[in-house]
């Protein structure tokens, strides 16, 4: 199965690179150089690149969107992460690239989008139930709970859900997965308030295989937590559709990452890098006509 990564270069992002670069071929996007792998250095909120030539050229798809071609499966969670970025910051980085990659995925027939959401979608409905969603018998909020954001960042994550179900409604996209991701960490926070929302490294990784791997078709939301009864999420149609368990045990996870020796700063010392070089003398392998 060919998975293109976008973001691939994020934490999230290294977990995925880590767990699947054995088992399928992997195309990797982001806006720095991935360390150890072939990648595509690009910001998807350009969809056009014009000549040089002029205004008056035709414009042309840039060259992330290539990496579609021949895809099974597109893992999108390139984004601004950052729950207090500004309004146009996410426009660009958020509504924008999730769009242009869904485009990217229906012009290449790709069957499938796996969204990274997260819980600041759905963020004014978890506040309204607190504090007793977070108790074992509390209510939880369910995969078909409408987006309810309250900041621009999960503004953006409502509209990426939106974006994938608009086009799975208009059959242009088989099927899109809206992850709505918890606190992700390597280890286990000691704030409760992330603690009741965390998903570890293995959790994660398995949770976004199944996404990637499991037989279904349409829309769906899922929920991106590991197994502590204090989360304020219904898992059970996340663990129906993916035929996925989180962990029983969630501190058994504590420090299980399999990328935590990622040289990070070798990938500070990339970044440094000029765009323009890489543009000119990086091209992955899987774009070139030779």
């Amino acid at each position: 199965m060919r998975v293109a990564i976008t973001g691939a270069a994020g934490h999230i992002g290294r977990e995925m690179v880590s767990e699947l670069a054995q088992t399928h071929e992997i195309r990797l996007i982001d806006r720095v150089p991935i360390f150890g792998h072939e990648s595509i250095v690009a910001d998807l909120a350009e969809a056009r690149v014009r000549s040089f030539l002029g205004p008056w050229s035709k414009s042309r798809s840039p060259k992330w969107m290539q990496a579609f071609e021949g895809v099974n499966v597109v893992l999108h969670l390139a984004a601004d992460r950052s729950p207090k970025a500004a309004w146009e910051k996410v426009v660009q980085d958020n509504i924008k690239a999730t769009w242009n990659v869904c485009e990217a995925a229906v012009k290449h027939r790709v069957p499938r989008v796996v969204f990274a959401s997260s819980n600041y979608a759905v963020k004014a409905l978890e506040l309204q139930l607190a504090p007793a969603c977070y108790t074992r018998g509390g209510p939880k909020i369910a995969s078909d709970a409408a987006p309810s954001p309250l900041t621009p960042y999960g503004i953006s994550k409502a509209v990426g859900e939106i974006t994938g179900k608009t086009f799975v409604a208009e059959k242009r996209l088989q099927s899109f997965v809206a992850v709505r991701i918890g606190a992700f960490s390597s280890n286990l926070p000691e704030n409760p308030a992330w603690r009741n929302l965390w998903i570890g490294p293995r959790d994660m990784r398995t949770l976004l295989r199944r996404c990637i791997e499991a037989q279904f078709s349409g829309f769906h939301v899922v929920y991106g937590v590991s197994g502590q009864f204090t989360a304020p999420y219904d898992l059970s149609h996340t663990c129906r559709i993916l035929s996925w368990q989180p962990s029983g045990c969630i501190d058994s996870q504590v420090c299980d990452n399999a990328a935590s020796a990622y040289p990070r700063d070798l990938l500070r010392r990339k970044r440094k890098i000029s765009r323009w070089l890489l543009e000119r003398f990086s091209k992955p392998s899987f774009l070139r006509k030779d």
